[in-house]
Order: structure tokens, then sequence, then C-alpha cells
């Protein structure tokens, strides 16, 4: 699923004066292969944790992954950054499911938990979502026992619109609520 176009990123970085939203640096890319190892990162996700990049041509492809998600409107993918520091804090991401459909995705760093920072950054991508990429429909997905996750949905003024129920990776049953943001 993508968008029909590349998403163009962000002229300049996005910001409420505590965190920066921004495209991925080399800089950021130890800090996302760590977080990717975290035990309650991967309780959440399905994703496999990324591999240390040990040389310059690893931080390059990484760096060409995020941007070919990009060009393919794919998605989104961008850095939550402390906005004093610019040290990487999570991620969040616009997984495009066509020109004016996405979900918002994201995943703040275990240093950087507990600070509201997760509905900073979505309450910042938003309205940037549906001024410069022209998305009507924002959903975001959590897993019903996610309740950090339900709670941003919830602050951000998503409403749960239907519960899927279907089976995980190892064949476990897994309840996801998918929540939409009303317009």
């Amino acid at each position: 699923m993508s968008r029909s176009t590349p998403a163009r990123p962000p002229a300049e970085p996005l910001t409420d004066g505590t965190v920066t939203l921004r495209r991925r640096d080399v800089a950021d890319l130890d800090a996302i292969v760590a977080a990717s190892h975290d035990e309650e990162t991967k309780r959440w996700l399905e994703d496999e944790p990324l591999p240390v990049l040990v040389d310059d041509e690893a931080r390059r492809a990484a760096l060409r992954r995020a941007d070919d998600a990009w060009t393919s409107g794919r998605a989104a993918p961008l850095v939550i950054a402390d906005a004093e520091t610019d040290e990487a804090a999570g991620l969040v991401n616009l997984q495009f499911r066509d020109d004016r459909t996405a979900t918002v995705a994201y995943s703040v760093f275990p240093a950087h938990r507990g600070r509201g920072i997760a509905p900073r950054a979505v309450r910042l991508v938003v309205p940037w979502a549906r001024m410069s990429l022209g998305v009507e429909e924002l959903l975001l997905e959590a897993d019903a026992g996610n309740l950090a996750s339900i709670r941003v949905a919830e602050k951000c003024g998503f409403v749960l619109v239907e519960e899927v129920v279907d089976e995980d990776q190892d064949g476990r049953e897994r309840r996801t609520l998918v929540h939409r943001l009303p317009e």
C-alpha cells in the first residue's frame, strides 16, 4: 500500500519547542538500532530488531531505506528529537494506505518514555499530513494491551472505530484497536 506519488518531507523541521520532527540523520542510527532491541518495543511491534550498523556502507543503506520510503510513497518516517539538543528520542511514521489515508505509528526510545513525547509528535505530524500531503483519513492502531499507546490515541482526539482479532507470528491471538481521527 502506498500513495500514487512520493511523499515530500517537511521543508523545515516541525516543532512545538519541546520536540522536533525531522528526517533521519546518520547520527540517529545507533539510537534507532538500540531501541529496536528494547524488550518493551519488541513486545508491541512484530518487526525484527535491526542489525548493528558496523560500517559506513551499512549506515548509508539504512538511510537509503528511509529515503526510499519517502520516494516510493509507502511511508513518511521522521525522527522525534529533543528540540533543544536534537537528540533522537523516538520515531513517528505515516504509513500510507493510499493517497488520502495513512496510519500514524510511533515509538519512544526507552530513556525518553513517560514525558509526553508521543502525543506531542502525533499532534505535530497530523496537521502537516493533512495540509502538506492531502491526507484526509488518519488512523492509529494499537495492541489492545498497549495502554500507553491507547492513551496517546485518546489524548490526540482519535476515536476507537474497530477491534481486529487475528494471530501474531507465533499463532497467539492478537487484538488490535483501530482508532480514527475525526476531521
